[in-house]
């Protein structure tokens, strides 16, 4: 069973969205303490999968996906036998009605008390993004994106799936798997959210 408290830590703006995650073991149930702010993004969107939003969303169930993602992101980077403390890393696009939110991921704790990694607090920052067309079209240029790239990106943005955007082009859902492909090699990034957030973001 997860635990979720709304605290905003002394000194840290209120203004500023975030989420402290300190995942649980299955003895000890899991804790979550976010902003107002963090509260306010997540109340406006939702998990992928989840046909109806709740009332009250379930924070952790953001947590764990990031969490998940913030693992497999350590693993390809090798970066756990160097200790993780501190590290921040891009892990996930939301839309939160027509905005879009970063996701940042920091694990905050890889001591030796701390055998068990999954055990380990992370903290979660939700930074606003923005996808003006001039900024858009500076990142096509930077990144050398053709038009079929450029056109199944700006879908991307509108938070089509790949069948919409295979309809939408009359391509098949195949093509535009083997393009997502190649815009993640072109851009150094391994999904759909690392797409836009590294085009967002340059």
């Amino acid at each position: 069973m997860n635990s979720t408290f709304n605290y905003c830590p002394q000194g840290m703006a209120k203004s500023a969205a975030f989420i402290f995650y300190r995942p649980g073991n299955g003895k000890v149930s899991s804790n979550v303490f976010y902003s107002p702010a963090a509260m306010d993004i997540i109340m406006r969107a939702k998990p992928s999968g989840k046909k109806e939003k709740e009332a009250f969303p379930d924070i952790s169930l953001f947590c764990d996906k990031w969490k998940k993602l913030m693992d497999k992101k350590c693993e390809e980077i090798g970066s756990e036998s160097e200790g993780n403390a501190g590290r921040s890393c891009f892990i996930d696009i939301i839309k939160s009605q027509k905005r879009l939110y970063a996701v940042r991921g920091t694990v905050l704790s890889d001591s030796p008390e701390n055998v068990n990694r999954d055990e380990w607090p992370h903290l979660f920052i939700l930074n606003r993004t923005y996808s003006d067309q001039a900024n858009i079209a500076k990142s096509f240029r930077k990144w050398h994106l053709n038009k079929r790239e450029q056109e199944i990106v700006q879908l991307l943005l509108d938070d089509y799936s790949n069948k919409e955007i295979a309809q939408h082009l009359n391509l098949s859902c195949n093509t535009i798997k083997g393009y997502l492909k190649l815009l993640m090699r072109k851009l150094d990034v391994n999904s759909r959210a690392g797409i836009i957030s590294k085009l967002l973001t340059g």
